[in-house]
Parts: structure tokens; sequence; C-alpha cells
């Protein structure tokens, strides 16, 4: 279905052009904006609209409204909490490869723990789940789905809600980015050595085995991604 059929309410079209106005350094952090009913104009929208999505912008830390003073964009890197993610990974096409590397950073210190715990809390849905990685098929789609799967599970297996609430911010990205990584066959056979290995580790009830087995595979993925795009 077109995107045409489905058109951005008004507040969400208007986040949408001023993030990548800010993402794309039209108004870069410390910058400014100008006053209410010139923006309103600029980004063709109501003031009523305007007024209600710079409230919703500044809870999430991009910009910070001062009365009878300019709203100036924040160093949203600084002061954005996972709101901030969520949005930047709806705006793909700013998202650098460093962006990327640093998920990918996060990632590695995160997995290996919910692994342990997934472990000792619920091993036998863990099973369960790798054992659907036998009859994967050997496409990138059904490779990425599975692979993200793998990840929301370890996360809610955890017993810690955090993780899931983290990692859910990422998923758009993740599954944009995985399927170019499990293009290549030699990707998706590790990955499916990996899932029998920790399928083996799980089985074993072996906490500290499964930690440390996720903690190198996601730091070797890492450096795979690193070299594929030259980050």
């Amino acid at each position: 279905m077109s995107s045409s059929a489905n058109p951005l309410r008004p507040t969400k079209s208007f986040e949408h052009k001023l993030v990548s106005a800010i993402l794309d350094g039209t108004y870069p952090p410390g910058a400014k904006l100008p006053a209410e009913r010139a923006l309103a104009v600029e980004m063709g929208v109501t003031r009523p609209t305007l007024r209600e999505t710079l409230k919703q912008m500044e809870a999430e830390g991009w910009i910070t409204i001062a009365h009878g003073k300019p709203t100036v964009v924040n160093d949203y890197l600084k002061t954005g909490g996972l709101g901030i993610l969520s949005t930047l990974t709806r705006h793909k096409g700013f998202v650098s490869k460093s962006f990327v590397s640093h998920f990918l950073e996060l990632r590695s210190a995160l997995m290996p723990r919910m692994a342990m715990f997934a472990v000792w809390e619920e091993r036998d849905p863990l099973l369960a789940y790798l054992r659907e990685a036998e009859a994967l098929k050997e496409d990138s789609s059904s490779y990425v789905t599975y692979d993200w799967g793998l990840h929301l599970r370890l996360a809610d297996l955890s017993g810690n809600p955090f993780y899931r609430m983290i990692l859910n911010d990422f998923g758009e990205m993740y599954l944009s980015m995985g399927t170019l990584y499990f293009d290549e066959p030699d990707h998706r056979r590790d990955s499916k050595l990996y899932y029998g290995a920790l399928r083996e580790v799980v089985e074993n009830g072996d906490c500290k085995g499964a930690s440390e087995l996720v903690r190198e595979t996601m730091e070797n993925a890492s450096t795979l991604w690193r070299s594929m795009v030259g980050a």
C-alpha cells in the first residue's frame, strides 16, 4: 500500500519535517528556531499543531522552550532519552555508520547479561525457540527475522523489562541493516552454527557459557559489520 494511502497525522508530519531539519543541519544543536508564526508558515502547519508537537519534542529532549524567548535546539544526544532513539531510527536516511556501530557496542554489552539470566530464569522457552533455527530457510529475510526474534526472546526471558524496552527502539533499524548482513551466505552459515552452539550450552544449563558465547558472537558480528560498511 502506498504511503499516500496512509498520510501522517499533522503532528507527526510536522515532527518529521522538524526532526529532519535538525538532523540535516538546517537547525543544528544550539540554533534558535524561528518565531512560532514564521515556523508554522515554514512547516505548513497550524499554530495549535505546532505548539502540541513542540511540547512533545521538548519532552523527548530535542528542544528547550522558554516563555518569551526563542526555542533552542538541544544537543539531543546528551539531553535525550529512549524517545530520541526511537525517533532517530525512524529517520534512517540520517543515521550514520557510527550510530549503528554505537548500537552494536551497546548490544555487545547488554546481550551477554540477557543470555545469562534467560538461561537461569527461563531455559525451556529459550530452548524451544533455538530449536526453530533448524528449519530456517536460506534467505536473508528468514534469518534477520529469526535473529531479531532471538534478541527479543533473550530480553523477555531475562526477567528485566528494561532490556526489551531498549531493544524495541532499535527494531526497525536492526531489520534494515540485518537484511544486508544476512545477504552474505557466510554470515548465515556462521549464525546457524551460533544458534546450534547456544542451544547446546542452554541445554546444559550453562549460564556463564551462554553469556560468553553471546559476547564473543556479538563482538565478532560488530567487527564484520564495520568491515562491511567501512565504519
